[in-house]
C-alpha cells in the first residue's frame, strides 16, 4: 500500500498504519485487537474491554519508577462523513490518504485526526525506551463520538493515576480545555401509513453545505440541510398540497447535516414548483452568504415510493419546520462561548416509520432538561413516540490544577508561549472522568486539526510533531 507519512517519526507511522483500519464507532473490534497485539509485541500488561476499550500499562522509566502515575487517554472510534460522490465503505476501507500543502486529507472522507493523532501519540511514547516519564496508564476508549460510551465503561480500580493527559482537545499544544459541555440525544418517531394519491411525484435536494461538529461548530450558524428542505417545502405548501413519501438527511447525532432529500407528490403545477424553489433558494442562499456559500438545491420529476398519509405527512412536515435546532444560548462570562445548543442531526425513512434525531449540548444540566422537555412537548402534540439516550457529563471548571500548572511551565520551556485556558462546547470524556474519579486533575492538549466530522478534516503535520514533542517534555516533567 502507498506510505503517505514519515515513517521515520513513530507517531506519523502509527497514524498511518493505524488509518488503514476501518473505526467507525461501534466497529472498533480490529483496532482494539491491534493495539492488543501491540501491547503484547511490547510486553506489556494491558486489558482490553469487550466494548472495545484497551488500557495499556508501563513502567516508569529510570529515575521515574516511583513518580505517581499518569492517565493518558484518546478515543479509538471515528466520524464516518463522506461526500456524496465518495464510494468509500467505512466498514471494509482504509482511508485514502494525501498531503496537500502540508495538511494531511482522506479523499472524500473524514480523515479520524479526531483522534486518531492522541492514539498514534500514545503508541509512539509506549514503544519508545528513550523517554522519561512516570508509570503510564494509556487509555484507548471505544465509541465516544456516540455518547462516550467507552468512557462510560471505564472500570474505576483498572486506574490508579490521578493525574490526567486528555489528547482530543486540540489547541496545538498550547491550549487546554478547562471546562466541557454535557449532552444528550432525543429521538422521536411516527408510525406510517401508506396511501396512494394522485399527482406528479418530485425529488427536493439540499446539498453543498459544510456541515461541521455539531459542538465545534454550531455557533457558526452553519447551513442545516435537513432544514433547508423543510422550509422549502412549507413555502411549496402555500401553493397547494404536497404529500412526502421519504425524508432522509444527516448519517451522525454529533455532525451538522450536509446533505438532505424528500420526496413528495402534488398537482401543483412543476412551472409553479420550480419559480417558488429557485426563489426560496436565493433567500437562503442570501441568508448563508456569509456562512455558507455553497448551498444547493435541485427539484427533479422522480417517480416516489407509495406516499404517506396525508396528515402524517403534514404533521411531520410541521415538526421539522418548528424543531428548534442552532445556537440557543451563549456565554455572557466568556467571549463567543456557547453554553447550549440543539442540532436538527439526522431523519431517516424506513418502511414503517420516520424518525428524527435532534442532540443537545450544555455546560448546564439546567439547559439539557429544558430543551429535551421542550421537543417532550413537540413530540406529545405531534404523537411521536420518543426515547433519550447518550447522556453524557458536562466537565465544570477547577480554579485550582497543580497539572495545569506543570503544563503551563512545560509550554512555556518548549514555545515560550503562554498557555491558553479555553471552554468548548463540544463533549469530552474529560467530564466522564471526573464523575468517575472525583479527585482526578484533567488537563487536554492535541494538534491543529480543522473541520472535524466533515470530508474537508484536515490535520497540519508541523503541529501533528510540534505537539507531539510538547507532550513528551510534559511526562519528563511529571
Amino acid at each position: 500500500m502507498r506510505q503517505v507519512l514519515d515513517w521515520t517519526k513513530a507517531h506519523q507511522r502509527y497514524f498511518e498504519e493505524l488509518a488503514r483500519i476501518p473505526h467507525g464507532s461501534g466497529h472498533e473490534k480490529e483496532y482494539g485487537d491491534y493495539l492488543a497485539q501491540f501491547a503484547r509485541n511490547h510486553g506489556l500488561r494491558y486489558k482490553q474491554y469487550e466494548i472495545g476499550n484497551v488500557i495499556i500499562y508501563k513502567e516508569g522509566s529510570e529515575g521515574y519508577e516511583d513518580h505517581p502515575p499518569v492517565v493518558i487517554q484518546a478515543h479509538t472510534d471515528m466520524v464516518c462523513e463522506k461526500t456524496p460522490e465518495s464510494g468509500h465503505d467505512f466498514e471494509k476501507d482504509s482511508l485514502d490518504l494525501y498531503i496537500e500543502d502540508g495538511w494531511l486529507r482522506a479523499r472524500g472522507t473524514t480523515l479520524g485526526a479526531d483522534d486518531g493523532t492522541g492514539v498514534a501519540y500514545m503508541l509512539a511514547i509506549l514503544e519508545d525506551e528513550s523517554l522519561k516519564h512516570p508509570p503510564l496508564e494509556c487509555v484507548f476508549t471505544a465509541m465516544e463520538e456516540i455518547g462516550l460510551d467507552g468512557a462510560m465503561a471505564l472500570e474505576p480500580e483498572d486506574l490508579k493515576g490521578r493525574r490526567y493527559i486528555n489528547l482530543d482537545g486540540g489547541g496545538d499544544g498550547v491550549e487546554t480545555v478547562i471546562t466541557a459541555a454535557g449532552g444528550m440525544v432525543w429521538r422521536g418517531s411516527l408510525a406510517l401509513e401508506r396511501k396512494a394519491c394522485r399527482g406528479q411525484g418530485y425529488r427536493l435536494t439540499a446539498g453543498g453545505l459544510e456541515g461541521g461538529h455539531s459542538g465545534g461548530c454550531i455557533h457558526l450558524e452553519k447551513g442545516n440541510a435537513i432544514k433547508v428542505c423543510a422550509r422549502i417545502l412549507k413555502e411549496l405548501e402555500k401553493e397547494g398540497s404536497l404529500v412526502l413519501s421519504a425524508v432522509d438527511g444527516g448519517s451522525k447525532d454529533n455532525a451538522i447535516p450536509r446533505d438532505c432529500f424528500a420526496e413528495f407528490v402534488t398537482q401543483v403545477p412543476e412551472q409553479v414548483l420550480r419559480e417558488k424553489t429557485e426563489e426560496f433558494t436565493a433567500l437562503l442562499k442570501e441568508e448563508l452568504r456569509c456562512s455558507d456559500s455553497g448551498l444547493t438545491v435541485t427539484l427533479e420529476k422522480k417517480e416516489t415510493e407509495l406516499p404517506w398519509d396525508g396528515e402524517i405527512s403534514r404533521r411531520f412536515l410541521d415538526f421539522l419546520f418548528v424543531c428548534p435546532t442552532g445556537l440557543r444560548h451563549s456565554s455572557r462570562s466568556i467571549k463567543d462561548h456557547t453554553t447550549a445548543s440543539q442540532n436538527l442531526a439526522v431523519v431517516k425513512t424506513d418502511d414503517d416509520q420516520v424518525t428524527v434525531s435532534v442532540s443537545m449540548r450544555s455546560a448546564f444540566e439546567s439547559y439539557i432538561e429544558e430543551m429535551a422537555g421542550e421537543l417532550k412537548v413537540l413530540g406529545d402534540l405531534w404523537g411521536m413516540s420518543q426515547e433519550t439516550g447518550s447522556r453524557y457529563p458536562a466537565w465544570g471548571y477547577e480554579e485550582h490544577s497543580a497539572l495545569r500548572e506543570v503544563m503551563r511551565e512545560t509550554v512555556r520551556q518548549c514555545t515560550g508561549k503562554e498557555l491558553v485556558e479555553k471552554a468548548v462546547h463540544g463533549g469530552l470524556e474529560c467530564g466522564v472522568a471526573k464523575e468517575k474519579w472525583p479527585d482526578m486533575d484533567i488537563v487536554t492538549m492535541g494538534p491543529l486539526a480543522e473541520a472535524v466530522h466533515s470530508p474537508d478534516e484536515r490535520l497540519d503535520l508541523e503541529s501533528f510533531d510540534r505537539c507531539y514533542g510538547i507532550l513528551c517534555a510534559l511526562l519528563a516533567n511529571l
